[in-house]
């Protein structure tokens, strides 16, 4: 395995502190729109379930 580069190495440090779970839905659905556009159907619909179920899940901690 290769050695991760300084660019690497502070995206993992980013990853590693968090992201907002709304921050992380926008990026799905984002994925999701990603994944369409290319014409990958089902990949897709599983970022946009995905992202629903985060959704719900959010809503229900919030509750």
């Amino acid at each position: 395995m290769r050695e991760l580069d300084a660019e690497e190495t502070e995206l993992l440090r980013v990853l590693d502190e968090g992201v907002r779970t709304t921050a992380l839905i926008g990026m799905v659905r984002g994925l999701a729109e990603v994944l369409q556009s290319r014409g990958h159907v089902i990949q897709a619909r599983v970022a946009e379930v995905a992202a629903d179920r985060m959704q719900l899940l959010e809503a229900g901690l919030k509750s």
